[in-house]
C-alpha cells in the first residue's frame, strides 16, 4: 500500500494549466512517485504525494523530491513548501 504524503507549496504568479501541467510531470520524472487530489487556489498548489507500494514513506522523502525537481523545472516560482 502507498502512504500518502500531504503536499502544499505556495507559489507566486502562477498560471493554473502551468501548476497542474509541474505537478502530474513530477510523477513522470519519479516513476515511483504517484499524485492525486490536485488543487490549485490562488498562489496554493496542493496534491497528495507518495511513492508506489511503500507503507513508510516520509514527509522528508517527498519533500526532496520535489526540491530536486523544483532546481531541474522552474515553471513554478516556489516560496515555501510543506509536506505532512
Amino acid at each position: 500500500m502507498t502512504k500518502m504524503i500531504q503536499v502544499n507549496l505556495e507559489t507566486e504568479g502562477i498560471d493554473k494549466d502551468e501548476a497542474q501541467e509541474w505537478v502530474h510531470e513530477i510523477a513522470n520524472i519519479y516513476a515511483d512517485m504517484e499524485v492525486s487530489d490536485v488543487n490549485i487556489s490562488g498562489n496554493t498548489v496542493s496534491f497528495q504525494a507518495g511513492l508506489s507500494g511503500m507503507d513508510d514513506t516520509t514527509s522528508e522523502d517527498i519533500r526532496q523530491k520535489i526540491d530536486e525537481y523544483s532546481t531541474m523545472n522552474e515553471t513554478l516560482q516556489i516560496k515555501n513548501v510543506s509536506c505532512n
